[in-house]
């Protein structure tokens, strides 16, 4: 039969934020006081005592005394004040008095504080010459997802580690060409798979999105989902000039994902798809898909592992099942014995529902989860399933989703559903092996709350036990002396990341100081005969 598509189509509006601001301040800092030497607000000091509270390169720096007074108001001579060294103010300097305590903020650029991130995109991968995440590239592939100008871009391996940490050598790594590894460029490695993300400026994340539109179907010659016919029928709802389109099937499933050939898929136009064009088969096929390898335990190629990586892309029930090595050697060929089975339940989370349908919707995102169940979900899933507080599979309730994928989590919004209201959802993921087969060092406890609070940062902890904690830690575990979790204490985190470490702020807290913590890191396989050897 025809591959059909069942399509509706948003069309992304301009917010019309015009003149929106170009850099960002950060908060007051005040490291130092003028007893001693003087008021020494440096750059570099500020930077380790505030991770990721400061951009590396402010364009702007504006300081005052911690009364609000202008520092050009003071009469003291100031022996550093620029925004790329930071403030100081030297005692031995000042003619008759001594320097007034001071404080100072940053002016940084707009990538700085920009929220406005797109989701990751793994177009490629690095078996055919390298890996290949270009800007041009991904714009064609998932048109109305990225700004054409974007002003950051963040790159990592598969698994989460930063590229700067592969040692590979890459060829373009530019917010506004994306990224390219090339094979050919490496010395001794080839390059590992990446996956990208940008930064876009604010203006492109504080656009508006109409609803959803379903004007035609498949019947017939196709489904013309063209805008001039959507603006007669729905005039007040859609722009007359979008600057984007976005379409899926009106089960969810994005447009890319499907296999059709489209005639349209313009914002300016619409869309369409036209029968005659697809490819004819006896059914509908998949895109051929292979999740696993046979390094570990063999070659797992199971439904439900599948199902949960490759979100709405496979139907519930296949009637068939074909199956070749990469290569293209059909399976009967093969040496193989196989064996068909479920999935390592280890493997899998737990389910999480942190909301519900009340509000603007049923938001299950996974940087949320990670700050509310810390230790109990991994930082880099593979795979993600969603069903109904009641167990119902999220495909079968009819809902449209706005997020559904392993790396961000999922969305359902009620302003997307036609007038009905999403269903209370719960979400749970599938982790990589390796998170499994990995070890835990013992805990460590190297600083405490006194003071400006307590700071377990990695790379202090790495200084402090070579040799005890791998460089690159898939998971944290954090808690207090006691034995209490973090998350049961009711203080506010700055840092909780296995790449960066742990940080709780004095000053962040509501009413008491920070508890007294200790932590201890999840390490992958290769790292834990070196600390099995140790121990």
């Amino acid at each position: 039969m025809i591959i059909k598509v069942f399509a509706a189509c948003v069309v992304l509006v301009s917010g019309l934020l015009e003149g929106a601001c170009s850099e960002c301040t950060t908060q007051w800092f005040d490291l130092d006081d003028p007893n001693g030497e003087g008021d020494l607000e440096l750059l570099s000091d500020l930077l380790k005592e505030y991770p990721g509270l400061i951009c590396p390169d402010p364009i702007g720096i504006e300081v005052q005394t911690v009364s609000g007074r202008p520092a050009s108001q003071t009469g003291n001579i100031f022996q550093v004040n620029d925004a790329s060294r930071g403030f100081a103010c030297v005692n031995a300097d000042q003619r008759k008095m001594k320097c007034v305590d001071y404080r100072v903020r940053f002016t940084c650029p707009e990538k700085f504080c920009s929220q406005c991130s797109t989701q990751w995109f793994d177009r490629d991968d690095p078996r055919d010459g390298g890996d290949y995440e270009l800007l041009s590239d991904l714009l064609n592939e998932y048109p109305g997802l990225i700004c054409p100008d974007p002003i950051g871009i963040e790159v990592q391996t598969l698994s989460g580690q930063p590229a700067s940490r592969t040692g590979n050598i890459f060829r373009v790594n530019d917010a506004s060409r994306g990224f390219a590894c090339v094979n050919a460029d490496q010395r001794k490695i080839e390059c590992v798979d990446y996956r990208v993300r940008f930064t876009c400026p604010e203006k492109f994340c504080s656009q508006c999105t109409t609803k959803w539109f379903d004007l035609d179907d498949p019947n017939g010659e196709g489904d013309y989902e063209l805008l001039f016919k959507l603006l007669d029928k729905y005039p007040e709802s859609i722009c007359p000039d979008p600057i984007g389109i976005e379409v899926q099937t009106v089960s969810g499933q994005p447009a890319f994902q499907t296999g059709n050939i489209f005639e349209v898929y313009d914002p300016l136009q619409g869309f369409v798809c036209v029968n005659k064009q697809q490819k004819e088969s006896s059914c509908c096929r998949t895109p051929w898909i292979d999740r696993d390898d046979p390094e570990r335990v063999g070659d797992l190629e199971t439904l439900n592992l599948i199902q949960m990586e490759y979100p709405l892309q496979v139907c519930p029930q296949p009637i068939a099942i074909e199956v070749t090595t990469l290569s293209g050697t059909q399976v009967q060929q093969t040496a193989s014995i196989f064996q068909v089975g479920q999935y390592l339940s280890e493997w899998v989370t737990q389910w999480f529902d942190r909301d519900d349908d009340t509000g603007y919707g049923d938001y299950e995102y996974l940087s949320d989860l990670l700050k509310e169940y810390p230790g109990l979900l991994c930082p880099n899933p593979v795979g993600i399933e969603v069903q109904t507080i009641s167990g119902q599979p999220a495909f079968q309730t009819g809902n449209v989703f706005q997020v559904y994928n392993p790396t961000t989590g999922f969305a359902c919004v009620n302003a997307n559903q036609g007038g009905e209201q999403c269903a209370d959802y719960r979400v749970r993921f599938l982790c990589p092996e390796t998170l499994w087969s990995s070890c835990s060092t013992k805990w460590f406890n190297r600083d405490d709350p006194s003071g400006k609070g307590d700071y377990e940062l990695l790379y202090d902890l790495l200084n402090e036990y070579p040799g005890l904690i791998c460089p690159d830690p898939i998971e944290i575990e954090a808690k207090t002396l006691s034995g209490q979790p973090a998350s049961q204490t009711g203080n506010i985190f700055e840092v909780y990341h296995p790449l960066q470490g742990f940080v709780c702020v004095n000053k962040q807290q509501k009413e008491s100081s920070c508890e007294d913590y200790m932590v201890r890191f999840t390490c992958p396989p290769k790292f834990c005969k070196k600390l099995a050897s140790i121990s």
